[in-house]
Formats: C-alpha cells, structure tokens, sequence
C-alpha cells in the first residue's frame, strides 16, 4: 500500500544543494577559492578557482555533499560548506534545489544575484541564467533547471 500523503512523513525537497532528478546531468570540478563555498550556491570562477558569485560570468550551482564535519554546537546556519582549496562538484546542467530571494512561480526564468542565492529574471533586462521547475516562497528551496555549454 502506498503512501497517501507523502509530504507529511517527509518533506519534497532533498536539502539545498542537491540534484532533483538525474535526467541529462553534467558537472565540472573546481578548486575553492579563500572563504570557502556553501552548498547550492551561483559559482563563478577564475583561473580554475571557484567562489560565489558577485558580479562575474556566472558558471553553475555547487553541489552538496553526502557527507560534512560535525556541525559545532550553537551555529545557527547549519549549512555545509566546503573548505578552501577543497575540490567542488559545480552543476552546468541538469536540475537542482537552490534558495530563493523573492517569490518565484514554476516556468519563470531565473537570474543569480550577488552571493549565490537566486530570484525570478526580467526577461530583456537580467541575464536569464535558467529556468524555475517548481513554485517556491521567498527564503525557501525551488527547483532551478540550467543549460551551459
């Protein structure tokens, strides 16, 4: 017998920084630069060395890992990053759970704003970095679909 209501034992979302489906998934490895790199983050890199994004070419999503060091005792975050010159798994295709600034609807385009996280595009204005597969509230996990060559 199948579950009638699966989000009420477990919640849709995998955790930020984790792939949504394994249809057509394309990934290239990256050395982090100073300050590390949290997980499900824009990426831009320089010289083979990736940071989050602020205002350069953007190049993919940092993926998560399976596993991360205890996390101390009192750090509100709670979120996984990678260490510096730790190597880094950056999505340039594929679908995968990222954190929203604003509201955004399934089939709007998206753009990556300043520090990584990601927001509804204009169309004609922005650069359109992909597109939203799902519907999410601001601050939360959506599901972001990217194309890059």
């Amino acid at each position: 017998m199948t579950i009638p209501y699966p989000e009420k034992y477990m919640k849709p979302e995998l955790g930020i920084g984790k792939l949504a489906n394994y249809q057509d998934v394309q990934a290239d490895s990256k050395v982090v630069g100073a300050g590390g790199l949290g997980f499900g983050l824009g990426v831009q890199v320089l010289e083979d060395v990736a940071k989050p994004f602020t205002d350069g070419q953007f190049f993919g999503i940092s993926y998560a890992k399976n596993y991360v060091d205890e996390i101390p005792y009192g750090d509100v975050a709670k979120t996984g990053k990678y260490k510096e010159y730790e190597m880094v798994p950056i999505l340039r295709k594929g679908s995968m759970w990222v954190k929203v600034e604003n509201d955004v609807l399934s089939g709007e385009a998206a753009k990556v704003v300043s520090g990584g996280n990601f927001d509804k595009a204009v169309v004609g204005t922005d650069t359109v970095i992909g597109t939203f597969q799902s519907t999410a509230s601001a601050g939360n996990l959506a599901v972001l679909q990217i194309n890059l060559p």
